[in-house]
C-alpha cells in the first residue's frame, strides 16, 4: 500500500490569446515572490551553497529583463568598499566587521530543527520563479512600471541576501 503524493508538472503558462494576461500572472508572480522572500531564504545558512546558486540565477535572470525593457538594475551586485554600516550606534566601514558584530550580538538561532516542507516549499518557489523568468524573457513584451520596480526590488533583496 502506497502513499498516494502528488507530482508537480511544470507547464509554460504564456497565452498567444491576449497579451496582457501573461503580463498580469507575472506581476503576480513577482509581487508574490517579493511578498515570500523572508520565508523563502530562512533557511538560507543551513543550505548556503544551494540557496546562492539559486539566487544568483534568479538575480541574472531578472538583469536580463531589466535590460530587454531597457531598464538598469539598482544594484550591481558589488560591494561598495567606503559604504558604511550602522548597528548598536557603531560605524562599520568593513562588511566582514559588521558580519562578525551581526552574529555575535544579534544572530539568534531561530531555526533549531530545519522543517523539511518548509525548505522543499522554498526550493520549489525559486524553481517556479526561475523558469517564470525564463518565459518572460522569450515571449514577454509588455511592462508596467511597477513590474519594473518590483523586479528592482528583487534584485535588491537577493544581493543583500548574498552579501549577508
Amino acid at each position: 500500500m502506497g502513499v498516494p503524493t502528488k507530482v508537480y508538472v511544470h507547464t509554460n503558462i504564456y497565452t498567444y490569446s491576449n497579451k496582457y494576461k501573461n503580463l498580469d500572472r507575472f506581476v503576480k508572480d513577482v509581487k508574490r515572490f517579493l511578498r515570500e522572500y523572508d520565508s523563502i531564504v530562512l533557511h538560507k545558512d543551513l543550505y548556503n551553497l544551494v540557496f546562492r546558486s539559486y539566487l544568483r540565477e534568479i538575480r541574472s535572470k531578472v538583469k536580463i529583463v531589466l535590460q530587454k525593457f531597457g531598464a538598469a538594475p539598482c544594484d550591481d551586485g558589488s560591494t561598495h568598499a567606503k559604504k558604511e554600516m550602522f548597528c548598536c550606534g557603531l560605524a562599520f566601514t568593513d562588511a566582514e566587521q559588521f558580519r562578525k558584530h551581526y552574529k555575535a550580538v544579534h544572530n539568534e538561532a531561530f531555526l533549531l530543527y530545519p522543517n523539511t516542507l518548509e525548505l522543499k516549499s522554498a526550493f520549489a518557489k525559486l524553481d517556479h520563479m526561475r523558469h517564470r523568468l525564463d518565459e518572460y524573457t522569450r515571449f514577454g513584451k509588455e511592462y508596467t512600471l511597477a513590474l519594473l520596480l518590483d523586479l528592482k526590488k528583487i534584485t535588491k533583496n537577493i544581493s543583500t541576501t548574498l552579501k549577508f
